[in-house]
């Protein structure tokens, strides 16, 4: 007896354990049910060393209301715990406690019919008083009902086993022991074994307490709460705005979700087993990995989607389908159009215009006076300077998209090239250049020439300036190539436009050779600095990745 009641007594400090974890899931049905489960434990306890049958009906009875209900608190607990909480609601718990209630009514008045037990008795067994009778049929509805009931919450943790969380798989395990325990314990009892003269479902509960109390505090049961496959589905693929689609290995669609329906022309569910050639635009045009872009006629008129494919593996690595995952780039792709109509204006048509005009004042300026020559002249320069501006445009949309990484050159090849054309485009600036990089030859990637040239020009346009260019070795695999210059300082407000990538009416540079600087060298994983002294002019780094080899190695690949 005082066994039972120190179990009781444990189980009561795990419910109330499990209670203050409210409101996480699930919190509230664990404690309910091992309040329910001290609640059967005491009463046995206490029923025990009763001897008159009258005495002890109503410890009996009582011990049925947690029998009953304990099932069920059960599931209810395992539905929330999972993430199936959706069918948790006050219609489904009053549905589940149907059967209960029924039962609980025929067991409350048990001793007028044969229904629950037929033929009750209180006999001795070995010192002990216990109940001999035969089970009636309602007595199997009931303990069928709730093994049934216990079977289905211990799937739910059945299911967790074969989680990725080694946590998910050890609270499965100590949860599933503490319901299984004292159910195979009343299987012992109901099946009427020999040699086992007490009912050993409370004293089963000793697992159930001590498994219970293992899951919250060692598992931390209620601080790391699975979820589920499908809630990650409904929050993550459902809440998407991007059509996604999956294909099997026959390219049937076997799932997809509410925005795909924008493209498929239907509701995503009668896509479900449709030849994915037919339904889903740009597939399987776009291959594993790749980007396709195509046009799609909607309910919204005519919308642009970038369309991704990726494989799906099993745990094998053996392909089992794929995902189809469609973005919306319509704005994208509008203002690319827009952009390229802007720019074919300003690098063709206002080239073009400002060539006429500067053709014009240089044919007007042998008819005017001297007076009005200068200001012809300006008018000649500044149609030049704008010209000058397309053909940089131009010179950037060549290297943006020619830029590659992978292209290598050695690095005092390309400035070679590059100061022996300044040294002829710009005769009255001086060139020099000063290397640290200890008798390696470095490669780059050949978009860091136009950079380096791009630099000095915007540095030898100040007539007799002289430019320098050092080149100092770096580490984890990048080199530094500084230009330096003893010409005006770029101003500093000019500076942070060029850092931020923004300009604005009242912060802007005053042309494109810097920025094709600082887009060319971003377009091979490069950066740039600025530094600018009023006395010493300006220094502009950059920092490009490099390889380095030998000279013997070197010049084995330069004749490769």
């Amino acid at each position: 007896m005082s066994g039972l009641l120190i179990i009781a007594a444990v189980t009561t400090i795990v419910a109330w354990l499990a209670y203050r974890q409210r409101p996480k899931p699930g919190a509230m049905w664990l404690a309910a049910m091992l309040v329910a489960v001290a609640w059967w434990t005491a009463l046995y306890a206490l029923e025990l060393p009763i001897q008159r049958m009258a005495t002890r009906r109503p410890f009996m009875k009582l011990q049925w209301l947690a029998s009953l209900t304990i099932p069920v608190l059960w599931l209810l607990f395992a539905l929330e715990y999972t993430g199936r909480d959706r069918y948790v609601t006050r219609r489904s718990v009053a549905a589940l406690l149907v059967v209960p209630a029924v039962v609980f009514g025929f067991v409350a008045t048990f001793e007028h019919h044969t229904l629950v037990y037929q033929d009750p008795q209180i006999v001795e067994q070995g010192g002990t008083y216990v109940v001999d009778h035969v089970f009636g049929p309602l007595f199997y509805l009931g303990v069928g009902y709730a093994y049934l009931i216990v079977l289905v919450g211990s799937l739910l943790f059945v299911s967790l086993i074969f989680d990725r969380s080694p946590t998910h798989r050890r609270q499965s395990v100590a949860l599933l022991a503490a319901v299984l325990a004292p159910w195979l314990g009343n299987l012992v009892h109901v099946l009427d074994v020999p040699m086992v003269a007490l009912d050993p479902t409370p004293i089963a509960f000793m697992v159930t307490g001590v498994a219970s109390y293992v899951a919250l505090d060692e598992l931390e049961l209620f601080e790391a709460v699975p979820v589920p496959d499908h809630i990650a589905r409904d929050v993550v693929v459902e809440g998407m705005t991007d059509p996604v689609v999956v294909v099997d290995e026959r390219n049937r669609v076997v799932d997809a979700n509410s925005a795909a329906s924008t493209v498929l022309g239907y509701d995503a569910a009668a896509a479900l087993g449709r030849d994915a050639a037919r339904a889903i635009p740009g597939y399987p045009t776009a291959v594993d990995g790749d980007n396709e872009t195509v046009a799609v006629e909607t309910a919204q008129g005519r919308r642009f989607f970038d369309v991704t494919v990726s494989a799906v593996t099993n745990s094998s690595g053996s392909r089992i389908g794929r995902v189809v995952t469609m973005r919306d780039v319509t704005e994208r792709t509008h203002d690319e159009q827009r952009l390229d109509v802007l720019n074919r204006v300003l690098r063709h048509n206002l080239r073009n215009e400002m060539n006429i005009v500067a053709a014009c004042a240089e044919e007007l300026s042998g008819r005017v006076d001297d007076d009005d020559r200068e200001l012809v002249e300006t008018i000649r320069e500044r149609a030049n300077d704008v010209a000058t501006l397309g053909d940089t445009a131009r010179r950037i949309e060549t290297l943006l998209e020619s830029a590659d990484e992978s292209a290598l050159e050695p690095l005092e090849t390309m400035l070679s090239r590059v100061l022996e054309r300044g040294r002829n485009q710009y005769p009255s600036a001086t060139f020099e250049s000063t290397w640290t990089t200890e008798q390696e030859v470095v490669y780059c990637p050949r978009t860091l020439q136009p950079v380096v040239w791009s630099l000095l020009e915007n540095a030898a346009v100040n007539g007799d300036a002289t430019v320098t260019v050092f080149v100092t070795p770096g580490t984890d695999g990048y080199v530094s190539v500084t230009v330096a210059d003893d010409g005006p300082a770029i101003p500093e407000r000019e500076r942070e436009v060029l850092k931020s990538g923004t300009e604005t009416p009242l912060d802007h540079t005053s042309g494109l050779g810097l920025w094709l600087a600082v887009w060319g060298v971003r377009s091979i994983g490069g950066t740039i600095d600025f530094e600018g002294e009023a006395e010493t002019g300006n220094a502009i780094t950059l920092h490009v990745p490099c390889e380095a080899e030998k000279p013997a190695t070197a010049e084995s690949q330069v004749a490769n």
